[in-house]
């Protein structure tokens, strides 16, 4: 899977061939086991069904965002996932604080959605974002707070990158302009 996934991001639009090779190297000689990776199921009937015809489609795309509210536990996740390229989060609020006070989610399952939200989606202002929904969701509350703090101290370690760049460069300028 990862020479495939190699193969794509050098720009194959299509998956590589790999042939798999197992070296053995085991206490019983010959190789005792089945070498065909769909006995390794307990159904392999069902296993070969499942791995070769056309995998199942969920595309969220299309679904409509009321249809979205009601799929309970799925319902946070599947909808930051259909708006995660959407240019400001901040505009699924309302729909992100009612989900949430329906207590479907783990304090896990929560931070990993903000987590996910915050590094691939767009938010205006992520802090003040995290922050608001936290105010209105009282059992996340200490889970979101937790991710506004680590994103507050990201926030000032890039600030003090960007300082220290920054006087390099000024360093750099004075030490040329003497030269």
């Amino acid at each position: 899977m990862a020479a495939m996934q190699k193969h794509l991001e050098v720009g194959h639009k299509k998956l590589a061939l790999v042939f798999p090779i197992l070296f053995y190297c085991g206490e019983q000689s010959p190789h005792p086991y089945s070498i065909h990776w769909l006995d390794c199921f307990e159904d392999r009937k069902l296993a070969e069904n499942i791995y070769t015809n056309p995998f199942k489609l969920a595309d969220v795309t299309t679904l409509e965002d009321g249809e979205i509210m009601q799929h309970k536990r799925m319902a946070l996740l599947t909808l930051i996932q259909k708006h995660i390229r959407r240019r400001d989060m901040t505009e699924l609020f309302d729909e992100i604080v009612t989900l949430l006070s329906y207590n479907y989610y783990t304090d896990n399952q929560v931070i990993t959605m903000f987590n996910y939200l915050i590094q691939e989606g767009n938010a205006q202002k992520p802090m003040e974002f995290i922050t608001e929904i936290a105010k209105q969701s009282e059992k996340h509350e200490g889970a979101l707070m937790t991710i506004a703090q680590q994103i507050e101290e990201i926030c000032m370690q890039k600030g003090i990158q960007i300082a220290e760049q920054k006087g390099k460069l000024e360093a750099q300028l004075e030490i040329a302009k003497k030269c």
